[in-house]
C-alpha cells in the first residue's frame, strides 16, 4: 500500500508515498474510505509532481464532503490549481489541522441546532 495511516482522536492522516498519483491510488483510497466509512481524513500529498485523472479524485472528495465528513487534501502549492477551487485544498499540513478544526467546530454548531 502505499499510503501510510494515522490515526488521530479525530481523524485519520493518509500521506501518499510516491510522486504521482493515479488510478491505483484511487483504488487504495476507496478501499481505505471502505475500512474506515466513519472517519474524518486529511491526506497529504506533498510527494506528488503528477496527478492523472485528477476528476476522480476531486469527485470522490466531493462526494465525501456532501456526506458532512471532512475530506481535506495537502497539496503542492505549485499544483493547487489544477484542483478545483470550492474543494479542501491547502498547501501545507498544519493549514489541513486549522481546516478541520473549522470544519468540526461547525459540525458541532449544527448538531447543537437540531
Amino acid at each position: 500500500m502505499s499510503f501510510k495511516l494515522e490515526i488521530k482522536p479525530d481523524f485519520l492522516s493518509l500521506r501518499w508515498g510516491l510522486d504521482s498519483f493515479g488510478a491505483d491510488g484511487i483504488q487504495e483510497l476507496k478501499l481505505l474510505i471502505a475500512k474506515y466509512p466513519e472517519d474524518h481524513m486529511i491526506i497529504n500529498f506533498l510527494s506528488v509532481e503528477e496527478f492523472i485523472g485528477i476528476q476522480d479524485l476531486q469527485d470522490l472528495q466531493a462526494a465525501r464532503m456532501d456526506q458532512t465528513f471532512s475530506f481535506i487534501f495537502v497539496v503542492r502549492q505549485s499544483l493547487m490549481q489544477l484542483f478545483d477551487e470550492d474543494l479542501a485544498i491547502v498547501p501545507t499540513y498544519p493549514e489541513a489541522e486549522d481546516y478541520f478544526g473549522m470544519e468540526d467546530m461547525e459540525r458541532q454548531l449544527l448538531d447543537g441546532d437540531a
